[in-house]
């Protein structure tokens, strides 16, 4: 029997891959390759390890043991490959922790454009140029998804 832990592989762009952190911390070392960081995580009830570049570090570092999240590798039309996690049933700005923690003005971008992305999906699909009817409905859409995010209830828009 392989008494290495298993390695999840996240090969697949723009796929959901829903993990639950094992550990308060990960173990972190240098290779010849650079620094690495290895995350002990729960995948489809298996335990296995997650290889963290850099940027996926720092995202992962706002989480701990036993929070759920959902991550994806991105890759946009352009080519260009990013990291996104999004907490699974956590508000992205307030953790079950103690602390509590500001988005970087990259993090919240990616937040609006994902609001954006979920809006224009959720219109009917035309060739149709958008009117300024739809360009306003598609406001209103994208602005009530971010402040679903940002955790804003309906008694406390200042509309």
């Amino acid at each position: 029997m392989n008494d290495k832990m298993k390695t999840l592989q996240i090969n697949q762009y723009n796929t959901d891959y829903p993990v639950t952190l094992m550990y308060a911390e990960c173990k972190s070392g240098e290779s010849q390759y650079g620094p690495w960081h290895l995350y002990g995580i729960d995948y489809e009830d298996q335990s296995q390890g997650i290889f963290a570049d850099e940027y996926l570090h720092d995202i992962l570092l706002h989480y701990s043991k036993g929070d759920k999240v959902i991550i994806r590798r991105e890759q946009d039309h352009t080519g260009k490959l990013m990291w996104e996690v999004i907490p699974n049933g956590i508000n992205p700005f307030k953790h079950n922790r103690s602390d509590t923690y500001q988005l970087d003005d990259r993090t919240k971008d990616i937040h609006r454009q994902v609001c954006l992305k979920v809006a224009v999906m959720s219109l009917p699909s035309t060739d149709k140029p958008w009117t300024a009817e739809i360009i306003s409905e598609l406001r209103s859409r994208t602005k009530s998804l971010i402040e679903v995010l940002d955790g804003i209830s309906q008694n406390d828009r200042s509309n």
